[in-house]
């Protein structure tokens, strides 16, 4: 698959690529975070030898893996990239060294909220099996989310039946959805839906950048998330 970069917004500050692993095609998101500093959200493996467009040849590269199911990208990115500094929260970073795929260089996640600018912002979950983390990033009057494995939106499925059941099954199917695993592995729904409300319940513009897949950017974003959010119980 070939490399290539897209860019999200108009100042090209947001960028997008699509990777592969064995039964999906996630994407990578790139955040220039200045000119010279660049955070790479699920750093996907195939495109650590093409960065975006117009970045410098001596960028601080910052790599996140945003939950337990984005980190395979983590090793070919630090070979290619020997300077970069690579982050993790901590159930990554066990679940990596109970695989005894320990990354010696691995980072906090609270070391690399003090290198974020102030329109970008991280955001810990509430005890989730997937340890996930999300960041937003304040732009032109519009917040930019990026999820990774909890919130998913595929425009279509290219499947047959019988895949499509087999997806559906891990609650993975057409439009934008909660995963239904993530919603197993919550520890408390309602405490998640209490923490998570406030986020999209305003008048702010929201785009989202689900790793998988599709971007959702209609008017009724903040809206269609309140709802899926008070559906839970």
């Amino acid at each position: 698959m070939q490399v290539q970069w897209e860019p999200v917004d108009e100042a090209r500050t947001l960028f997008r690529a699509l990777y592969e692993v064995p039964g999906t095609t996630p994407y990578s998101t790139a955040i220039r975070l200045a000119d010279d500093q660049l955070l790479i959200y699920s750093p996907g493996p195939g495109l650590e030898l093409e960065l975006p467009a117009g970045t410098r040849p001596d960028i601080e590269l910052l790599l996140l893996a945003p939950c337990t199911g984005h980190n395979l990208g983590l090793e070919p990115w630090l070979g290619a990239h020997p300077g970069a500094k690579a982050f993790a929260p901590e159930g990554v970073q066990e679940r990596l060294r109970k695989k005894k795929r320990e990354i010696s260089s691995l980072r906090s996640i609270e070391e690399l909220m003090h290198k974020l600018p102030d329109h970008v912002q991280l955001y810990v979950l509430p005890e989730n099996g997937f340890h996930e983390v999300w960041i937003s990033i304040d732009l032109d009057n519009t917040t930019y989310w990026l999820f990774g494995d909890a919130i998913l939106n595929f425009e279509t499925l290219e499947a047959n039946f019988l895949m499509k059941f087999l997806l559906s099954v891990y609650g993975i199917r057409e439009g934008l959805n909660l995963h239904k695993l993530f919603l197993r592995g919550l520890k408390d729904k309602s405490g998640f839906k209490q923490w998570a409300l406030p986020l999209f319940n305003n008048n702010q513009r929201h785009v989202l950048l689900p790793c998988h897949r599709e971007i959702y950017d209609d008017p009724d974003c903040g809206k269609r998330m309140v709802a899926i959010l008070n559906e839970l119980k």
